[in-house]
């Protein structure tokens, strides 16, 4: 792999508490982190010329040193001159014997300069297979993001655009996963043993002498490798490990279909996958007995159950034994130890032992004349101790995204928080009003009006006083009168005349007589 970075003046824009040259740093760097030691890397910085950050070699042991180098990259200023980057680039490239070859082009969507010769120099890429993938700063609709495009459709490879600077680092991980992941040798390759089959069986194997391809990849730390290519890459071919109590193994050339021919003329091909698949399923344990291993932060807990009729009196005479093998993680010493059981039931044998952090553990108990073996396990460090940050951030993220809250204080653990909810009141004005035009459309149907109340008449009302201009012009008051209500032919009272008596009934007299009577 080729990297080719813009570092012209645009680079030197803040993003992301640093600037985006320093997002793309970090991008190159998550792809030489991907790459495994066997793989070749170089990486250029370009503006108006081509400057060498890492020379085109392979990884090894180089990792640090390389990601210490680009981490210098800065902004210089200028434009990016994108044919002189991808000449030079493909110059030392091809020089590779590695038969995958795939270049990164990182530059500004708006400050692409130099298309000169790209086209050519792109199609002798093409006939000598190597891909070129764009990643460009930007939007499709920025002033060079054709002539990226172009780049990326005629190297076969993929185009990535982003406005977003803090993306540039995913990206550049994204596509050298992608790269990776394709890595499939379509060549014949041999193949050769390593000695280490004898882990799955004691029965030696009359390997097959090639393969007609693989999947590039590399082994595990804890993995046994039984068979591995002879190319440059040396690359694990099968290999087996153990999971807990479990086992697996991977075999990374095909078992059929094409590229199988080889494996399927191989007289062993059939003893070759049975012995895999019964290694597997793993060993039967002897009947009656059980066996269960499991780890607490550091602690190794091995319980063995077994049936009390068929094995008392066995293990009365010959008691079981433990053994594991305690590789550990800081010193790198291996030892052997014996460990002792404790009875805590009828049928039940049970212990405890505490490991070094980081340590790798197998072990094995005698039943008998049997061995079940268990393990290797890996001890991490204490619980109580560790601190992931991730794992920190995640349980924010749940909080954050169910509405809930960080609490730090065990104090308030019990009290509740105050809740706030919000309420959509137009469902209830909707109804609201629709039940008041259908009020108003009954009483309009009906014809149905409010009654009418009356207030009774004011029996007086005392008007204030009032002046008179005589016609000297001198001004005298008039005096308040009572306004009454009196029939238009009835003469006005006098204020000091008194109403004529009237004559009573004789209705009237027979009642006062009858009061006077009682």
């Amino acid at each position: 792999m080729a990297i080719v970075l813009d570092r012209s003046g645009s680079m030197a824009a803040a993003a992301g508490g640093g600037t985006k040259m320093d997002l793309a740093n970090s991008g190159t760097e998550n792809a030489i982190e991907l790459l495994g030691s066997q793989d070749s890397i170089a990486v250029y910085a370009v503006d108006s010329d081509t400057h060498v950050i890492v020379k085109q070699q392979q990884i090894l042991q180089n990792k640090a040193k390389m990601i210490k180098r680009v981490r210098r990259i800065k902004s210089q200023g200028g434009g990016i001159y994108v044919y002189t980057g991808l000449k030079d680039a493909w110059k030392e490239l091809k020089k590779s014997p590695i038969a995958t070859k795939h270049m990164i082009l990182f530059a500004d969507a708006a400050d692409a300069e130099e298309p000169g010769g790209y086209k050519k120099l792109i199609d002798q890429m093409d006939q000598q297979g190597a891909t070129i993938s764009v990643i460009g700063l930007g939007s499709r609709t920025d002033s060079d993001a054709k002539f990226l495009e172009d780049i990326a459709k005629r190297g076969k490879g993929r185009m990535f655009f982003t406005t977003k600077a803090m993306d540039i680092p995913k990206l550049f991980a994204q596509e050298t996963v992608t790269l990776a992941r394709s890595a499939f040798i379509e060549e014949k390759v041999g193949a050769q043993a390593t000695g280490h089959w004898s882990d799955i069986s004691p029965q030696a194997v009359e390997w097959l002498p090639a393969v007609d391809g693989y999947n590039l990849s590399y082994a595990r730390k804890d993995a046994t490798v039984s068979l591995i290519s002879k190319d440059e890459y040396k690359a694990p071919l099968i290999a087996h490990a153990r999971r807990g109590i479990g086992r697996t193994a991977a075999v990374s050339f095909p078992l059929g279909g094409e590229h199988s021919a080889e494996v399927r003329n191989w007289e062993l091909y059939g003893d070759f996958v049975q012995t895999v698949t019964r290694w597997l399923m793993g060993n039967d344990l002897p009947p009656g007995i059980g066996l269960r291993h499991r780890m607490v932060g550091t602690q190794l807990t091995v319980d063995l159950m077994y049936d009390t009729e068929e094995w008392a009196d066995i293990f009365s005479k010959d008691p079981p034994e433990i053994k594991i093998i305690e590789e550990s993680g800081v010193a790198g010493g291996r030892s052997v130890r014996d460990l002792q059981w404790k009875r805590i039931a009828p049928g039940h044998f049970s212990l405890a032992y505490e490991l070094e952090e980081g340590a790798v553990v197998r072990g094995a108990v005698r039943v008998g004349s049997q061995a079940v073996p268990f393990g290797p396990l890996v001890v991490g460090a204490s619980a109580e101790w560790a601190f992931d940050s991730d794992r920190v951030n995640e349980l924010r993220q749940v909080a954050a995204q169910t509405s809930g809250r960080e609490l730090l204080d065990l104090s308030k653990a019990w009290l509740r928080p105050e809740l706030e909810r919000s309420s959509d009141l137009r469902a209830a004005f909707v109804i609201a009003l629709l039940v008041v035009l259908l009020i108003d459309a009954l009483i309009t149907r009906i014809g149905w009006s409010m009654p009418e109340f009356q207030l009774s008449a004011l029996k007086s009302i005392r008007l204030p006083k009032r002046e008179k201009t005589t016609s000297k012009g001198e001004k005298v008051p008039i005096a308040n009168v009572t306004s009454t209500k009196t029939k238009p032919d009835e003469p006005p009272v006098k204020k000091d005349q008194k109403p004529e008596p009237t004559k009573p009934t004789a209705e009237q007299r027979r009642s006062r007589y009858n009061r006077a009577k009682r």
